[in-house]
């Protein structure tokens, strides 16, 4: 790939490429920072992004798609050169009219310049640059979406992780509790229907280790995928706060969020380059049906066995479109039609754009609501299952209330892992949902250790 750039680089006359980011990772990491190697070890939140944004195939494809418009946009340029060509012909031939065969041969350079064509050329040009800026910003915006669903997985991947962790610990408290019913029924302080409640219990808390095991295994694929190669299995992700501690200021109302958001989104930006490209279209439709004037000087020699000639011609060419069977007339209806299809799409973009800020804004502040509330919430429930545990073991208490306890412990390590996981998304929702998601979202510690 790279060879292909430096190649196509240096046969740039109209310099076209270079406003394609030489990284499929677009302004958010250099090309050099695109490391083919596998990953493995414990991998940090920018490591996993860094990865995604250079390998992942949406990217690539984003980029390539740029590429091309950058080559449209030079073809379209070329319009304002001259056109030179060389041609020549030889021929052996004879007739019954000449004694001998006899050969003939003609070469010739001709050049053609369009002179004028009622703005047809200029609006192609301001077509293909307006598409080349809407490939641009939806390069952009493909990096920033991958960039969300990178983190999302990230988060969604660590929080998977300590549901393990949080599972194998209620399991063992459901062993705790069912060894405490056998050996009270073994003493004869407790019915022997305790053991086998402790038992089921103990078993379903083994189910759902197993089921959280297995959930936390198919994360990992998911996050892999997203860096491009889903047979990686060799990394590890790290919890390391504060990622994603910086909140968006919210303190303005949501109706000065989504004004901020529509100068910022690349999504609304290559709608509206989209809408500029396809009004340039309706420019081009009606100059192609409109006459076109130009220049055009050739020289040729030419001959006929031992006889040559020369001859030179300068002058201009006139072109009048009379009748075109009503070909122009459809396709300036055609681009007038394609126009207002991209002010449409320019529009929904722009509503699409407030919905997210309004869902992302008002989850932002329940989730932080909720994760300000889940860690007394465990720690009540810890309590109250640490004091039914050992009162039952003192003989002071039933079993229902030691699993109604454990099942409140559980279910509070569940709630407060989710509250931990949607505060941390739904920041990064909320950054996406403004345009303002980059690199300096990653935690300081890491950015310092990408640098």
């Amino acid at each position: 790939m790279w060879v292909f750039s430096g190649a196509a680089s240096a046969a740039d006359p109209f310099a076209v490429f270079p406003r394609v980011l030489p990284s499929p990772a677009a302004d958010l990491r250099p090309a050099t920072a695109c490391n083919p190697a596998h990953l493995s070890g414990s991998i940090t939140l920018a490591q996993a992004v860094e990865r995604a944004l250079c390998a992942n195939p949406l990217t690539r494809s984003a980029w390539l798609a740029s590429r091309q418009r950058a080559a449209e946009l030079g073809q379209a340029n070329s319009a304002y050169l001259p056109e030179v060509s060389i041609s020549g012909n030889v021929a052996r031939g004879g007739d019954s009219l000449t004694p001998n065969d006899y050969t003939t041969w003609q070469a010739g350079i001709e050049a053609q310049y369009l002179l004028y064509d009622f703005g047809g050329r200029d609006a192609r040009s301001q077509a293909a640059e307006s598409l080349l800026a809407a490939a641009l910003a939806s390069h952009d915006a493909t990096v920033r979406v991958l960039y969300l669903q990178t983190v999302t997985a990230y988060f969604n991947l660590q929080a998977a992780q300590a549901a393990v962790i949080a599972a194998r610990e209620v399991e063992a408290s459901a062993l705790a509790a069912f060894k405490a019913a056998d050996a009270r029924v073994e003493v004869g302080t407790a019915i022997p229907v305790d053991r086998l409640q402790a038992k089921t219990q103990h078993t379903q808390r083994e189910i759902e280790r197993i089921r959280a095991e297995g959930l936390a295994a198919r994360l990992h694929g998911e996050l892999a995928a997203l860096m491009g190669d889903a047979s990686q299995n060799r990394f590890t992700v790290v919890d390391r706060e504060p990622a994603f501690s910086q909140s968006p200021d919210v303190s303005p109302a949501v109706d000065a969020l989504i004004e901020a958001s529509r100068t910022r989104r690349p999504e609304l930006r290559a709608a509206e380059a989209t809408l500029q490209a396809r009004e340039a279209g309706v420019s081009s439709a009606r100059a192609d049906g409109m006459p076109r004037l130009s220049a055009y000087v050739n020289a040729r020699r030419q001959a006929f066995d031992s006889l040559e000639t020369d001859s030179s011609a300068l002058g201009l060419n006139v072109t009048i479109p009379l009748f075109t069977g009503y070909r122009n007339t459809y396709q300036i209806a055609a681009a007038q039609t394609q126009a207002a299809l991209a002010a449409v799409d320019r529009d929904s973009v722009a509503n699409q754009v407030a919905l997210e800020v309004w869902r992302a804004y008002y989850k932002l502040k329940s989730e932080n609501a909720a994760d300000s509330r889940s860690s007394d919430l465990v720690e009540s429930a810890a309590a109250a299952e640490k004091l039914a545990l050992g009162r039952y073991r003192a003989g002071l208490g039933i079993l229902l209330d030691v699993l109604s306890a454990q099942a409140s412990l559980a279910q509070a390590r569940y709630t407060q892992l989710q509250t931990q996981l949607g505060l941390r998304v739904a920041r990064a929702e909320l950054a996406q949902a403004m345009g303002e998601l980059s690199w300096d979202w990653m935690e300081p510690a890491q950015r310092e250790g990408m640098k």
